[in-house]
């Protein structure tokens, strides 16, 4: 059964390599995530260095320059090095480039090649024997350059301690299934929202994208529409044309828990954004999220978070 919600008891250390070219959107797309899980949970979960092979600048490909934290040699010890290479990645497909990334591997748990990053990998033979992806423009070359590379026309690959995505946009699927892997499905359910990554409208354009039941997708979408006068049970499930238990099966299924406690995390997610980002009152944001007065949600928001809305608030003006 999947897992709901879950705080990991050591902090998840990422190393990001980046490579002259690369992709800013690959790196915005795996990292807001991140940052964005750490606010929502008031902790830093997910620690992050910015590293290149020598320890130099680089732009990205849109020309954003990054001033590193570091040489990938001074790397250490890592839950996840990520290898984030765009334009030019032949170019750095070098004797110094493959040793530096043999040695380095193995101080990661997991290795990640984003957008062309898997050719590097591959070059390096740290993808032999491994299903792997990589950005589609060169699916057909990297193919035929790395037959011992079974690759897949997929969006995320995931083969024991290797990770691969396709390009930008697939680096966000990504970074949402590492993330959720610690924190859990309800990460995932947040981040969606936060980032409008499911929203219904967009799913109908593009439904290769979207691997979750079609009725759950609906039904989050009905309850984060529906958050000042929250939706019952069997109202969800009437809409939906689903009976009530089909519905709780499913959810559970899916996120590990019944649809009726994913919707009381929703609203209070939305109450954390809106006492952490605004000045509304407490009992506004109360009733804006669907209940009855502000005790109630103080009660909720403390049993969920660790302290009231008014403690985060003035927390967060003391930082």
């Amino acid at each position: 059964m999947p897992i709901w919600t879950n705080i990991p008891e050591q902090p998840i250390n990422i190393s990001f390599l980046l490579f002259d070219q690369f992709s800013n959107n690959s790196l915005g797309n795996c990292l807001e995530p991140l940052r964005a899980c750490n606010s929502f949970v008031n902790t830093p979960i997910f620690q992050w260095q910015f590293l290149t092979v020598d320890g130099q600048s680089v732009q990205s490909s849109s020309g954003l320059p990054i001033l590193p934290d570091g040489a990938l040699q001074n790397m250490g010890r890592c839950d996840y090095l990520l290898v984030n290479s765009s334009y030019g990645y032949e170019k750095y497909d070098t004797v110094k480039t493959r040793i530096a990334l043999q040695k380095a591997a193995k101080l990661a748990n997991t290795v990640v090649g984003l957008d062309t990053g898997a050719w590097l990998l591959a070059a390096a033979d740290l993808l032999t024997g491994k299903t792997a992806t990589i950005h589609w423009d060169v699916i057909e070359s990297f193919t035929e350059r790395f037959p011992s590379v079974e690759v897949k026309r997929k969006r995320v690959v995931e083969d024991t301690n290797r990770l691969t995505c396709a390009g930008a946009m697939s680096s966000f699927d990504l970074s949402l299934n590492i993330i959720s892997k610690y924190l859990g499905q309800s990460s995932k359910v947040d981040l969606e929202a936060f980032f409008m990554h499911q929203d219904t409208a967009l799913i109908a354009q593009t439904p290769q994208q979207n691997t979750r039941d079609p009725i759950l997708t609906k039904a989050l979408d009905l309850m984060r529409n529906h958050m000042e006068n929250p939706l019952s049970r069997t109202e969800i499930a009437s809409i939906l044309s689903c009976p009530p238990k089909t519905l709780d099966r499913r959810s559970i299924a899916e996120f590990g828990v019944p649809i009726g406690q994913i919707y009381r995390h929703i609203r209070l997610s939305a109450a954390q954004q809106l006492v952490t980002a605004t000045s509304l009152s407490i009992f506004e944001i109360s009733l804006r999220c669907g209940f009855q007065n502000a005790s109630a949600m103080t009660r909720a928001y403390k049993a969920r978070f660790g302290l009231t809305p008014s403690k985060n608030r003035k927390d967060l003006y003391l930082q």
